[in-house]
């Protein structure tokens, strides 16, 4: 969750989660700051990454995006080509 030096929290880079019914993995998209996304080799912005049920994702972030709406519209459409991580 993204704070303000004040310690409030904006709704806006709350991260959003959608499990999939059938084989329960997990898609999240979140939002990373540059110190946290330097961390892994990129740049602040947008990510997702995909899991199994009860693992740790097994791949990097995929990302950077410039909004939460981009990074989960890419993730669905790899996840349609059958590509995703």
């Amino acid at each position: 969750m993204a704070r303000a030096s004040n310690g409030r929290r904006y709704a806006a880079f709350e991260p959003l989660y959608e499990v999939n019914r059938e084989t329960g993995e997990v898609l999240e998209v979140w939002y990373a700051h540059r110190a946290l996304a330097e961390s892994f080799g990129a740049g602040a912005g947008w990510f997702y990454w995909e899991s199994k049920p009860g693992c740790p994702p097994d791949t990097l972030p995929i990302g950077p995006f410039s909004s939460s709406y981009r990074a989960y519209r890419c993730a669905v459409h790899q996840r349609r080509r059958g590509d995703g991580p």
